[in-house]
């Protein structure tokens, strides 16, 4: 039983890890680009979906991505590749869910998802490689 925990967290953990460091800089990036605050979608994504900001994009969510998957396979310990692999698809899932979401998906245009699915669950693997090896 404690095994099964202690693999949800590793997954949990990893998973929790992305979302915030990508979100944190993210919000970081389009405050410090508007000069301050907004609510307003609209101004955000409008400052989000530049080109050199999708660009950007990319680079954090896969550094992201490895520090998730190291900190994953860490905790996870003994087949920590495979939990690792569990996370990528868990994101993959997480990411085909929200292209899949009007809601969600009207805000990013469809090629970046595609990338993003891609170098993140990349980047998932990579860092689970390197827990391996450290």
């Amino acid at each position: 039983m404690t095994s099964i925990l202690r693999s949800i967290a590793a997954v949990l953990v990893g998973l929790i890890l992305i979302s915030v460091v990508v979100e944190a800089l993210e919000a970081a990036l389009v405050l410090a680009v508007h000069g301050g605050l907004t609510t307003d979608p609209v101004v955000y994504f409008g400052i989000r979906n530049r080109p050199w900001f999708l660009a950007l994009k990319l680079v954090y969510n896969t550094a992201a991505a490895v520090l998730g998957g190291f900190l994953t396979a860490r905790i996870a310990g003994r087949l920590g590749l495979a939990h690792g692999l569990l996370l990528a698809i868990v994101q993959t899932v997480a990411f085909v869910y929200a292209l899949a979401t009007p809601d969600m998906r009207q805000w990013t245009p469809i090629w970046m998802w595609l990338a993003l699915i891609v170098v993140t669950a990349a980047g998932i693997v990579v860092g689970a490689r390197m827990a391996r090896r450290g």
